[in-house]
């Protein structure tokens, strides 16, 4: 093995061992009765909202509430880089919580289709950039 294979090998262990630990903080810390609820509140914020805001939100609502959570999460974070009021922002931030909460309670449970939604984001594809 070469020595760039070696560091490339070395690199790839690292993130596969980060994104675990991330995983394992989310189960430990996220899945509480502490975690963020969609209030009513939170689901008339974008009632207000340009077309498309409110096109993005009822996407996303649509695919939590039948557990297409790969749409519901990449859909969300998409919405994060748009210009969005401070109350809107929370709401967003809530229903990710919600639809992470729901994901992992599903893995946990062993849900094939939940496990694989998982697997995708993780992927680098639907990584949000920084």
């Amino acid at each position: 093995m070469s020595r760039t294979q070696a560091v490339l090998y070395t690199v790839k262990n690292l993130v596969l061992l980060t994104s675990c630990a991330v995983c394992c903080a989310a189960l430990i810390f996220g899945c509480g009765q502490s975690s963020s609820k969609l209030t009513s509140a939170d689901l008339k914020t974008f009632d207000g909202a340009t077309p498309q805001l409110k096109q993005n939100w009822a996407q996303a609502q649509a695919a939590a509430a039948t557990n297409d959570y790969v749409q519901a999460i990449v859909t969300l974070r998409s919405m994060l880089s748009a210009n969005l009021s401070k109350e809107q922002i929370e709401a967003v931030h809530n229903a990710l919580s919600a639809c992470d909460a729901k994901l992992m309670n599903a893995v946990n449970r062993g849900d094939p289709a939940a496990q694989t939604a998982l697997e995708t984001l993780r992927s680098p594809g639907t990584q949000m950039p920084r």
